[in-house]
């Protein structure tokens, strides 16, 4: 039997998505389908549309959701909703969800032939891409083998809020080539010397490279409007995110929103996960949800 992503704060995503038996919803980053199970338990006659830029990830959610018929699935990123919208038919949708997260799936590769696209600190077999959509150019490899000491530095800090940026670019540059996920983690160990801490050392630069790679915040700075625009009358889009970054531009795009009179953002304080939850499933603890809900004028 398969292991999955255990849903992150699902039975608030239930709540303020407010699902209509006969509605359609969207789930733009589907991953293993954890979230998507529930919806379509919640939907009789609804239809739910499921996209994933990580191909191997959504063959994962089809194999899972493959006893339903009223879902569709789109190897894509989130941006590119008005696209896959067109394609089904459709001018707007009753709800759309965003988990920003990453699945374990690919940072504990507990199944064979896991591609762990060296995300994973311990992982010193796979090569160090961190591309979740491989139609991407630029891999982690690229960017800490090739780019510029002061690049590196900027990319660090900007993307991953790492402080130490600059030191960690400098030893990056002295260990060329940097050719796995572990020897790039052992090298940040190495300057910030700290090994027995709750969060990894190495957490922030891991992030900021992914963050880079996958273009994920241009992504989602254009993904909120569109998804708004999208939404039927009293719609909502519900968005979980997992670091400073990510959710700095859910509530400011929210607010700009909210004064253009496109809706109204309903979480005023941010949803995070109960300790229950906490405890139960460690991966949601940085987890920040926010609400928007299109105007029914």
């Amino acid at each position: 039997m398969k292991v999955f992503h255990t849903p992150v704060l699902l039975n608030e995503v239930l709540q303020f998505l407010n699902i209509k038996e006969n509605g359609i919803y969207v789930d733009a980053t589907c991953g293993e389908g954890g979230h998507s199970l529930a919806i379509l338990n919640h939907l009789k006659n609804g239809l739910l549309i499921c996209i994933d830029q990580d191909e191997e990830i959504l063959n994962r959610a089809k194999e899972r959701l493959s006893g339903f018929t009223n879902v569709r699935f789109y190897n894509d990123t989130f941006d590119n909703l008005d696209e896959i919208l067109k394609n089904e038919k459709l001018d707007s949708v009753d709800g759309i969800l965003a988990d920003l997260g990453i699945s374990m799936f690919h940072l504990q590769g507990k199944e064979e032939n896991v591609a762990l696209l060296g995300l994973s600190y311990n992982d010193d077999k796979s090569p160090l891409d961190m591309r979740l959509d491989k139609r991407l150019s630029i891999t982690a490899f690229d960017v800490v083998n090739r780019f510029k000491e002061s690049e590196l530095a900027r990319i660090l800090f900007e993307y991953g809020e790492e402080k130490e940026g600059r030191k960690i670019a400098r030893e990056i540059v002295r260990s060329r080539p940097v050719k796995t996920a572990k020897q790039l983690a052992d090298i940040v160990i190495k300057v910030k010397r700290e090994r027995r801490k709750r969060i990894h050392p190495a957490t922030k630069t891991f992030l900021a490279l992914r963050i880079f790679v996958n273009e994920e915040l241009e992504k989602l700075e254009s993904f909120i409007p569109l998804s708004v625009d999208k939404l039927c009358k009293n719609g909502r889009l519900v968005i979980i995110s997992y670091h400073s970054l990510e959710d700095r531009i859910v509530k400011n795009k929210f607010k700009l929103l909210e004064k253009e009179c496109k809706g109204k953002v309903i979480t005023k304080k941010v949803i995070t996960p109960s300790q229950t939850e906490i405890r139960q499933n460690k991966s949601s603890r940085s987890a920040k949800m926010r609400v928007f809900e299109k105007s029914g004028g």
